[in-house]
């Protein structure tokens, strides 16, 4: 066996999700490319009967870049697109609804991230969330404890510090934080997309059925996938899953999103047909969601 592998555990396959590295036999023979579903757990039990192996490098980086929009036949090219502008706002001015999803990032070295929802404010005095769980168990928050504040509201990202004030337990467990005197935001309407090549496995939300694609761009908003065939028709549900480094670590996201458009294109490197889909988020409650989105928003502030 080649001192470059390292064993694959049974626990450590996925169902349903693309592989992330290659699997090799002891030999070193490859046996599943990376992108590659496992359906079923007799699948995996006969694979790791054999003997499992992968690379041990970690899961690849996705390298991420700005997506120059083609202009119309015609158009002269504009100057190049700045980034969006953040702006300094009151809180009321922003769209923000009760039940949406509010990350909490502790701003002590810990740095420790809670997602809540908004259940409310008073105007100058305080935000009101629901209060951190971890493992359906509360998390233990102090008064005083200091958090940077981010969400989404409608096209804006938002941010903004605050520390808590209260922590209320009846008549059920929620947060008085501060007010903010100011937020920053930033309108992403028309932002660039982060470009990526990276596999995901689509499944219908009404039939079920799988397929593996592959995600071209991203934004906030949706995502441009392709595949050797079309996966679903506009108008159809899907929920999409895939895997992404986040603060050094692979994480698989499942986010529900809609088939907006479908056409075929002729792939420019190998000269092969392909179908270009255009997905749009749902925007649910999903924490996946709030967090691919954040990962989003930070590359593109990056890049």
């Amino acid at each position: 066996m080649s001192s470059k592998l390292q064993p694959v555990r049974p626990e450590d396959i996925p169902l349903g999700i693309p592989l992330a590295w290659h699997v090799y036999d002891k030999s070193g023979n490859l046996l599943m490319r990376e992108g590659a579903l496992v359906e079923t757990q007799r699948q995996i039990d006969g694979l790791c009967a054999k003997g499992l192996f992968r690379e041990k490098s970690n899961v690849s980086r996705v390298r991420l870049e700005p997506v120059a929009r083609p202009e119309p036949s015609g158009r002269s090219r504009p100057a190049e697109k700045s980034m969006p502008v953040a702006q300094v706002e009151e809180l009321l001015d922003l769209k923000i609804g009760i039940g949406d999803t509010v990350q909490l990032q502790d701003i002590s070295s810990d740095k420790q991230r809670y997602f809540v929802r908004m259940i409310g404010f008073l105007n100058k005095r305080s935000v009101l969330v629901s209060h951190p769980r971890q493992d359906e168990k509360l998390s233990y928050i102090k008064e005083g404890a200091g958090f940077m504040v981010r969400g989404f509201a409608g096209t804006k990202t938002y941010e903004f510090n605050s520390n808590v004030i209260n922590v209320c337990l009846t008549p059920y467990p929620y947060l008085h934080l501060a007010f903010p005197a100011q937020v920053r935001s930033i309108n992403m309407r028309g932002a660039v997309r982060i470009k990526l090549r990276l596999v995901c496995s689509i499944e219908s939300q009404e039939t079920g059925a799988k397929a593996s694609a592959i995600i071209e761009d991203m934004s906030i908003s949706g995502a441009r996938i392709q595949a050797g065939k079309p996966f679903g028709n506009v108008g159809e549900a899907v929920s999409m899953s895939l895997r992404l480094q986040v603060a050094e670590e692979s994480q698989v996201f499942l986010i529900s999103a809609m088939i907006r458009n479908v056409h075929q294109e002729l792939d420019t490197q190998t000269g092969v047909e392909i179908y270009m889909h255009g997905m749009e988020f749902i925007q649910t409650q999903s924490m996946d969601l709030t967090v691919l989105q954040n990962y989003i928003y930070k590359s593109m502030l990056e890049s």
